[in-house]
Formats: C-alpha cells, structure tokens, sequence
C-alpha cells in the first residue's frame, strides 16, 4: 500500500495509538519508510527535524530524523538506558521549546533525559546501538514518545508548563494563557 506522505494532524486517532512492532522489512514496510522520508523533507514552515510512522497514518514502530542534512532511520526503536538527569534544554531562561508536525503552531519546554543509548534497526535491517545527548537525544525521544501515542503536549500539562503559540506574521511567540482550552486532544 502506497501512502500519501501526508502528515496527519490532532486529533486524528492514530496519534494517540501504541504502534505495532515491525516483524519485517517487507516490501510495503520500504514504500512506507520511503513515504516518511517524502514527508519529513516535504514538511515545510516549519521544516521537520523527525517524523513518525503514526504521523502519516501508519500505526508501525519507526520513525525518520534529519539532523545535520542526514536523514536517519529508526525502527522498533528502544531507549536501553538513560541518565537520570533531565533538561529543558537550552538555558534555564530560554528552554529548548519542542514543536511537532502533527501539532502546528504550538511550542513548549518538556523534561527529557540528557544522554540516552538506543538500540534500534535501520532501514537494511542492520541492528544500531547509539549514545544520543542534547538535541539528538531530545528528538529521538520526542518520535519514540509518538510510538506510544504521546504528544508533547502531555508534558504540558503533566508538569504544568507553559505552551506558547508561534505568531508567523510578527515572528514571536506570544504564551497560551491557559494550554487546557487548546489541548483537547
């Protein structure tokens, strides 16, 4: 089955589903790899740094990113060890904020381990064992977490942190005043 490489927005239903396990790398499992990577190098204001399976409508454990104009594959990707230290990300006054494909125009900080070890299979089938840290490791953490049906967005208001919404006609973001009014997803 060919898809559309369309990226798929809240509240579609897939967003939120714990995604299956890929048993093989099938010929549809590469049209559909294939298909990611149209999407994530489609995705344009904003440009994507990673895309997931569930975000073009495919309920498999993969995901793309493309860090350093290198694009990488991930499937069945696991988190095997994490330091116990979470950031922000950037500076305490200026946090990394996390935006994501599926959810436009929303920005906020999450809480993520700094470094992580990963193992995970590439696009060949070959097994990969990485030490991810900083935004690497923030990235791949942000895609693993829409394997399992979770948004960035959870951290909101599980940490109660603040949302803010990317204004591209004045180039700011200007803070949600209450995310719980946005966030009905």
């Amino acid at each position: 089955m060919i898809y559309m490489s369309t990226i798929i927005s809240v509240p579609h239903p897939t967003l939120r589903t714990k995604c299956e396990p890929i048993q093989s790398i099938t010929l549809e499992v590469q049209e559909e790899i294939q298909d990611l990577i149209d999407a994530l190098k489609g995705a344009h204001n904003p440009e994507g740094v990673g895309l997931s399976f569930p975000q073009i409508g495919i309920s498999r454990r993969g995901f793309a990113t493309y860090l350093e104009k290198k694009i990488r594959i991930y499937l069945n990707p696991e988190i095997i060890d994490q330091s116990e230290e979470t950031t922000l990300g950037g500076t305490p006054e200026r946090p990394t904020l996390e935006g994501c494909l599926s959810i436009p125009h929303l920005y906020g900080p999450v809480p993520r381990a700094k470094k992580i070890k990963i193992k995970a299979i590439d696009e060949h089938g070959v097994e990969v064992y990485k030490t991810l840290t900083s935004f690497a490791a923030r990235v791949f953490m942000h895609e693993q977490d829409h394997l399992d049906g979770i948004l960035f967005t959870d951290y909101t208001l599980k940490h109660n942190l603040p949302l803010y919404f990317l204004d591209n006609e004045q180039d700011k973001f200007i803070q949600v005043e209450d995310p719980i009014k946005i966030i009905k997803w």
